[in-house]
């Protein structure tokens, strides 16, 4: 089986003993790769460093890659997403980008998180791998950009064209998913440990805006 099937395959925890379980097999595999290399770690060195059997490990990660990406995924956040469809006041761009909520284990664990960043900032292929599954949370934020952009088309009495709405949540999402992507970079880049503020990653564009386009 090739690692995508085996990593689509991978059991999630199902309770918080399994849930803690997997987390700290996750930050044994970042530190040690941050440690070791990437092409270094083992699944054995993994075991050994988070006291876990391989069995134990095979339950929770299909193979190594799985283990540093973790279980823990950004999401939505409902209530900011239902102030964003209904307040317009709301900026259409850095709103939508604030609607994402990083995983609670980043805030928890900060050191370890930027550890994986800058482990994914290495490698092309656990980048690819992290997008594939960072796709339907996308696909969640451009649902709501278009949402709001027809709202607004609406209001202003403008005919709505579903093509044109298509292209324009298309490259809103591409463009807060590039602003976020640099907040990251530059935080990889820094000695910082602290985790981006998406909310405000427009910010150093504002007096730009208007010779952008």
């Amino acid at each position: 089986m090739d690692p995508a099937a085996r990593s689509a395959a991978a059991p999630a925890p199902r309770n918080a003993r399994g849930l803690a379980t997997a987390r700290r097999i996750h930050r044994a595999a970042v530190h040690l790769a941050a440690t070791v290399g990437l092409d270094a770690l083992t699944v054995d060195a993994v075991c050994a460093e988070a006291g876990i059997s391989q069995r134990t490990f095979f339950h929770h990660y299909p193979t190594k890659d799985d283990a540093l990406l973790g279980t823990d995924l950004p999401s939505v956040s409902t209530e900011r997403a239902n102030r964003y469809l209904s307040d317009p006041t709301v900026p259409i761009l850095s709103g939508a980008v604030a609607l994402i909520d990083l995983p609670v284990v980043a805030d928890e664990d900060p050191a370890t998180h930027l550890a994986q960043l800058r482990l994914l900032a290495g490698s092309p292929a656990l980048q690819a791998r992290q997008a594939q599954r960072f796709m339907p949370v996308l696909h969640e934020l451009r649902g709501l950009v278009r949402l709001r952009l027809e709202a607004l088309a609406r209001a202003e009495g403008h005919d709505v064209d579903e093509a044109t709405l298509d292209e324009q949540a298309d490259l809103v999402t591409a463009l807060g998913a590039a602003l976020a992507n640099a907040a990251v970079r530059r935080l990889v880049d820094g000695e910082r440990v602290a985790l981006p503020d998406l909310a405000r990653v427009t910010e150093p564009l504002e007096g730009l805006w208007g010779q952008l386009v």
